[in-house]
């Protein structure tokens, strides 16, 4: 599922495993490097990872395989497997947000072919993007309960935008960059998620200051 192979436990804390990370050339992560809280904590037997079928985005200052993504055997889904936390990693020349978001852009690409079997839900349109104010743009072939969601990067959802039962034609919904209890969302890529009740389609949302 993740397309790697474990090759061995990391070392304890006292010895240490990750002092610093480096993407790797080619990758979603090439020339993102970062250091990692080592010889503490987070940094306890973090696993030795090699590519099975994925690839390497992420090795060590010992040049250990640490993180892997994987497309799927027929590419239909999109997976990372990291060794170690996240959390534990210390901003550098790029900060740990962009590399968050570089993720969940490649997480959420496939998703964006709006494969929906009954194409009740299509001509989806998101913009302005990048904005603080976004117009959210579909079309409905037939009525349907439709729920409109917005996620973090975390995958919490934030807002709730639709949902209720909407008659056939077209719609618009304005996204005014505020969350569930009216406060104002921090710049950074967010996650639009529309569900039609049988299919779902996500889209990228960038909100800036």
């Amino acid at each position: 599922m993740f397309g790697c192979s474990y090759l061995g436990d990391g070392n304890p804390s006292t010895t240490g495993n990750v002092m610093n990370v480096t993407g790797q050339t080619g990758t979603i992560t090439q020339g993102k490097s970062f250091d990692h809280l080592y010889q503490q904590g987070p940094d306890n037997y973090v696993d030795y990872i090699g590519p099975n079928g994925g690839t390497i985005i992420f090795r060590s200052q010992d040049n250990n395989g640490r993180t892997v993504n994987y497309n799927g055997a027929a590419g239909n889904y999109r997976s990372i497997h990291s060794a170690f936390v996240f959390g534990a990693l210390r901003n550098g020349t790029y900060a740990k947000q962009e590399l968050m978001q570089n993720y969940m852009t490649y997480l959420l690409s496939y998703l964006g072919s709006e494969e929906n079997t009954n194409k009740a839900l299509t001509n989806i349109a998101v913009y302005p993007n990048p904005s603080r104010i976004v117009n959210i743009s579909f079309s409905l072939s037939q009525p349907v309960h439709a729920r409109i969601n917005i996620y973090n990067v975390a995958g919490q959802k934030v807002r709730n935008l639709i949902d209720n039962q909407m008659a056939p034609g077209s719609h618009n919904i304005v996204f005014n960059g505020l969350d569930d209890d009216g406060n104002s969302l921090s710049s950074g890529t967010y996650l639009l998620r529309i569900e039609d009740g049988e299919n779902q389609i996500g889209k990228l949302i960038v909100l800036i200051n």
